[in-house]
C-alpha cells in the first residue's frame, strides 16, 4: 500500500458493519500481541471478545461508538469509544473512554494511527467530554510511547483479565 496518494476515510460503524468490525478485532489484535500471549489465552480471548453476536450487541449499545478506518476503500482499523465508564485515578469530570485503538500491521508507522487518534479525540470534544482515557498493558512500550507522544499521562492502573492470565494496564489520560 503505496502512502503517497492514499485516500483515507473515518467513519461511524452501524449494524451491517458488525462483521467488517469482528474481522478486525480478531486480526488487528493477534497482530499486536500474538508473541506475548499463549495460544489458548489469545483464542478465548479472541473468540469471546470478537463474536458477531457480541460485536453486534456492542455497536446497539447507546454508550458504545465504533469507528472505521479506510484506506484507498480497505479497512484497515477501528477504534471504539465508550462513554459512562471509569477508573481510579482518572481527572477528568466527563471522561469517556478510547476502549480499543487498532490498525492491520500493513499499516503501521503510516501516520494512520494518528489520524485516527485525532480524530476520537475530536469526537470526544464534540460530545461534550474533557478528557479522553485508555488502558495500555504494561508491557506494550510502544502502545505507551505513542499515548506519550500524543499527550496522553499515566494516572493509574487497571486490571485487564485475559484467559488465564491477569494484566496490568496503565491508565493514561489527556484532556480534549
Amino acid at each position: 500500500m503505496d502512502g503517497k496518494n492514499a485516500v483515507t476515510e473515518i467513519r461511524k460503524a452501524g449494524p451491517d458493519d458488525a462483521k467488517i468490525v469482528a474481522s478486525l478485532g480478531i486480526v488487528t489484535f493477534y497482530e499486536a500481541y500474538f508473541e506475548q500471549d499463549t495460544p489458548a489465552d489469545m483464542a478465548e480471548y479472541l473468540f469471546d471478545s470478537f463474536s458477531l453476536e457480541q460485536i453486534e450487541a456492542e455497536i446497539a449499545d447507546a454508550n458504545c461508538d465504533f469507528y472505521l478506518i479506510f484506506r484507498d476503500g480497505k479497512a484497515v482499523g477501528y477504534a471504539k469509544m465508550l462513554r459512562g465508564s471509569d477508573a481510579d485515578g482518572l481527572k477528568g469530570s466527563n471522561p469517556i473512554e478510547l476502549k480499543r485503538i487498532y490498525l492491520v500491521e500493513r499499516v503501521w508507522g503510516t501516520g494512520l494511527g494518528e489520524e485516527l487518534l485525532n480524530f476520537c479525540v475530536g469526537r470526544a470534544r464534540e460530545s461534550g467530554h474533557d478528557t479522553i482515557w485508555l488502558g495500555v498493558w504494561q508491557e506494550n512500550a510502544r502502545g505507551q510511547s505513542f499515548y506519550a507522544k500524543h499527550g496522553f499521562e499515566k494516572v493509574g492502573t487497571i486490571t485487564f483479565p485475559y484467559g488465564d492470565t491477569v494484566g496490568i494496564n496503565d491508565v493514561m489520560e489527556r484532556a480534549v
